[in-house]
């Protein structure tokens, strides 16, 4: 029996090398032939030590964090043939989660469900027989086509070995004779890869257009030429803490396809947005993911995306891999990125170099928008019909004069937080002049002469100053928003009053000291909501930093396949809203988009991720949109009140005080720059930034 090292003896590196033996220890395993099953069979409780990941890579590896709310998506390929809307619809499906997840999940592929669980029963049936038997196909001779049963394909190489046992070969361009393949399996080995074939030249056709390339083109290019089978084994493991079924890793594919069993509780986990996520088998659904190759060939525009398999104490797990692939060994072909494709970076950077931003596009008569600009159907821009739902108008007259009104407030501010997340407030004490000369500020700096404004340009968002850009994240491989931007930081360190534009200076200085008196009650209000101190939100330094964001919504010539500025939730404490009377502003509630219908002379108020956090989701940062208009231009002004991200190590989470036996954490405790950090690197993207800190 073979058993790992015990002991308590901690030893260093290097006498650690002199007393362990990996090479002997992996070559009396691998002489034995019988895989980590016959480790299994022999009653192993200890795991070999060649087998243990160490700690410092991928630790905690069956713990993740709370990830049951992100879901890779599942496409119904039913109808298909059938009704060309919905092959349309598919095609989409197919687009954005290759975009966005890199994996989705196949239902109604056509693949009866016998097939597929007699293929599951096949491969067990291989893998259980007679261990003489099953020895014969023990290989590691890879040079010539044959079905190789082993371990770790890559054994041999001084890292850790993963927990399984695989038996495989090629399928095409030249299958294996059928007398050739194991008797236990060898019916349904040729009757799945039949059906697995056909599937893969409807994927293929699938993702060809997804990529707006014509339907056969990457069958043509020989993406299907090459195919193989690898159908795993994954023992119950004693110490699946320690070990991998499968590392991390991409694969070297242009697509695979996967059947999984599932009887015992999947396994598989993928990264996405910095986590790992688990993918629950559905019962008759196959898991397509894209490969390496077609990652290089679509220019980064589909993702090759890294994912795992657990170790577990149940077992055993089956599944079986199809590769679509080049031939490796044969072929000369060289492959890059499609010249056929469409090249966003080369056009995004043609825009940006104009530094003109959207305004510089309509300026020069563009009846087209550019296609960065162009959104999915399923992101454009709907008209609400939601009329009857309004957000809560606040009136904050008498609000230093009437102790009563003062605790009506409060309470409309409450309900207004935990229900909507969004309320207007009216007689704020900012006058109305003040309010129309900023609009009209935003305005003179945009329509000033475009050479004067391009000094403002900038991508360099490091330091404070004014910057004049045309979205945050436009070289992220997204869809860019129909708007331009100046924007800067005064508080709480200010810059010179001669930095500031010319044109809007006197009237940037004055709102701004209007805003930072306003959002100090704010805040107040807000702390007193909670059931807190009025000083308690303050002290915590929460309106301590301000950031000022005007924004210029040109009219747009296609405003149905855009928008102004993409669904997303705020990275603030809370963010104060000035608008014009055009409106277009949106926010998510109870499942519809909501319009917000200006007020003359009233300010917006949002809770932002922050307080979510913070109120452990008392208060609500809700999503939000501004849709493109053929009317225009479009003029706000938004404050953020936050704290200081670049220097600050102060942690924030759910507030102690509003915790409870049955109200637990519901996130981390966090650093600003832990969460902004995060916010920036995923950009607009339509997914909610603080779903990464959920506990």
């Amino acid at each position: 029996m073979m058993s790992g090292c015990t002991g308590d003896v901690k030893l260093t590196g290097e006498s650690m090398e002199e007393i362990y033996d990996r090479a002997k220890e992996v070559k009396a395993f691998d002489d034995t032939k019988s895989g980590v099953k016959g480790l299994v069979d022999a009653g192993v409780l200890k795991i070999p030590r060649f087998f243990i990941h160490p700690p410092d890579v991928d630790q905690n590896l069956n713990n993740t964090a709370n990830t049951a709310h992100l879901i890779i998506p599942v496409i119904d390929l039913e109808n298909m043939e059938n009704d060309e809307n919905r092959y349309k619809q598919i095609v989409d499906e197919v687009r954005r989660a290759s975009e966005t997840w890199g994996f989705f999940q196949l239902v109604n592929h056509g693949i009866p469900i016998n097939v597929l669980e007699e293929m599951v029963e096949g491969v067990r049936r291989f893998h259980e027989q007679d261990t003489e038997v099953k020895k014969q196909y023990y290989s590691r001779d890879f040079s010539r086509n044959r079905v190789r049963f082993g371990g770790t394909l890559d054994l041999l190489v001084p890292r850790p070995a993963n927990w399984k046992d695989t038996f495989s070969y090629s399928t095409a361009p030249n299958p294996l004779p059928p007398e050739e393949l194991p008797d236990v399996c060898r019916e349904i080995l040729m009757d799945y890869t039949k059906h697995v074939s056909i599937l893969g030249d409807t994927i293929f056709k699938l993702v060809s257009e997804a990529l707006g390339l014509k339907p056969d083109h990457l069958k043509e290019m020989g993406c299907t030429k090459a195919g193989s089978i690898a159908c795993h084994y994954y023992p119950g493991c004693p110490e699946p803490d320690l070990a991998l079924g499968v590392e991390r890793h991409s694969d070297a594919s242009f697509l695979t396809i996967l059947l999984r069993d599932h009887i015992t509780g999947g396994g598989l986990q993928i990264r996405h947005q910095h986590q790992w996520v688990d993918v629950n088998p559905i019962k008759g659904a196959l898991l397509v993911n894209i490969g390496d190759f077609l990652q290089l060939i679509s220019n980064n525009k589909f993702k090759s995306v890294e994912h795992r398999v657990l170790a577990k104490r149940i077992g055993p797990r089956i599944s079986v891999v199809y590769f679509f692939s080049k031939r490796a060994d044969t072929s000369a072909k060289r492959y890059g990125p499609i010249k056929e494709f469409y090249d966003r970076a080369k056009e995004v950077k043609a825009f940006d170099d104009t530094k003109s931003g959207v305004k510089g596009l309509v300026d020069a008569g563009v009846v087209k928008i550019p296609r960065f600009f162009i959104r999915p159907p399923n992101e454009r821009s709907t008209n609400s019909n939601n009329t009857h739902l309004k957000i809560p108008v606040i009136d904050l007259e008498n609000i230093d004069k009437d102790v009563n009104r003062y605790k009506e407030i409060v309470d409309e501010v409450r309900q207004a937080s935990e229900t909507w997340g969004m309320f207007q407030l009216v007689n704020h004490g900012i006058p109305i002049n003040v309010l129309e000369e900023m609009i009209e500020g935003v305005r003179r700096f945009h329509e000033q002469d475009s050479e004067v404004k391009k000094q403002y340009y900038t991508r360099d968002f490091s330091r404070n100053k004014v910057r004049f850009s045309s979205n945050l994240d436009l070289f992220i491989s997204r869809p860019a928003n129909w708007k331009d931007t100046f924007s800067y930081s005064p508080a709480p360190n200010p810059p010179k009053p001669e930095d500031l534009p010319d044109v809007c200076r006197d009237i940037t200085l004055e709102y701004t000291e209007h805003v930072m008196n306003l959002g100090d009650t704010l805040i107040e209000l807000l702390s007193e909501a909670l059931g807190l101190k009025p000083d308690y939100l303050k002290d915590m330094d929460c309106t301590k930093f301000l950031t000022h964001t005007s924004h210029y919504y040109p009219a747009c010539p296609e405003p149905e396949l855009t928008l102004g500025t993409s669904k997303h939730s705020d990275p603030t404490f809370f963010t104060l809203l000035l608008q014009d009377e055009i409106g277009g502003l949106q926010f998510h509630h109870q499942g519809h988009w909501v319009d917000i219908k200006p007020i003359p002379g009233a300010l917006i108020v949002n809770i932002g991720d922050l307080l979510q956090l913070m109120s452990n989701e008392k208060l609500k940062s809700v999503e939000h949109r501004v849709l493109a208009n053929r009317v225009g231009p479009r003029v706000s002004v938004a404050c953020f009140f936050s704290t200081s991200f670049d220097t600050s190590t102060r942690l924030y989470g759910p507030i102690k005080e509003l915790l409870s036996e049955d109200n637990p954490p519901k996130y981390r405790d966090i650093t600003l720059k832990d969460y902004t950090d995060h916010f920036n690197a995923k950009g607009l993207d339509g997914v909610h930034a603080l779903n990464y800190f959920k506990l």
